[in-house]
């Protein structure tokens, strides 16, 4: 492989520094290479990879039983060549008028398919813009407080897992609630895709456990 030439200016204080660690007997490169590999360790990596695609104002879905619901707003993201839209309405939950966020999956037309997520306003919503969804474990059963971490797909989501009758009053007591900003697009994208992948390997399942007749 052909070699390159970098120069660099340092100033005296890094210049002996770096002298001193080449007289611990390692190279330049050895150095520029540690120090490359050590800021890529430290660089925060991405929960899910998404792309903004646009947003639709007002937005209206319809729910699988044949009711409509209306969002004042729904913004579109497109995540590993999938689509989701994220829409944001209020509705009545937990004896109160609340800040509601769902996240919906669309067919492969494109067309709104089904909600995969759903958060409520906490009861300061007004003020911090949080929301929280109630985390399910594989068999659609809610997490208790103290199981959040044993999840591996939630491991990643741990500084933002709190009892979510913490934060809405009249919430389940004891239970694991992802709590984040209405405009957190990647981890409720994240927590929506994990969800998504759950329903799946439950639905994979019983078709195995399904006897052949």
């Amino acid at each position: 492989m052909k070699g390159k030439e970098i120069c660099i200016e340092v100033d005296e204080k890094l210049y002996d520094e770096i002298q001193k660690v080449r007289g611990m007997g390692y190279s330049l490169v050895e150095i520029i290479e540690a120090g490359v590999e050590a800021i890529k360790h430290s660089i925060p990596q991405k929960l899910v990879d998404y792309r903004p695609c646009g947003e639709v104002t007002p937005f209206r879905f319809r729910w699988p039983d044949g009711s409509y619901e209306d969002y004042e707003r729904a913004l579109c993201f497109e995540v590993y060549g999938n689509i989701y839209y994220i829409a944001y309405g209020f509705r009545e939950a937990f004896r109160a008028m609340r800040r509601r966020v769902v996240v919906i999956k669309t067919s492969r037309k494109g067309t709104p398919q089904y909600a995969i997520a759903e958060f409520a306003g906490t009861d300061d919503w007004i003020n911090t813009k949080l929301v929280a969804a109630l985390l399910k474990k594989h068999d659609d059963s809610y997490v208790r407080i103290d199981e959040a971490q044993s999840i591996s797909e939630y491991k990643p989501l741990g500084g933002c897992i709190e009892e979510h009758a913490k934060v809405i009053k009249n919430g389940k007591k004891g239970y694991a609630a992802l709590v984040v900003k209405e405009d957190d697009y990647e981890k409720i994208l994240y927590y929506a895709i994990k969800r998504l992948e759950m329903k799946r390997r439950k639905e994979e399942m019983q078709l195995l456990q399904t006897p052949f007749t």
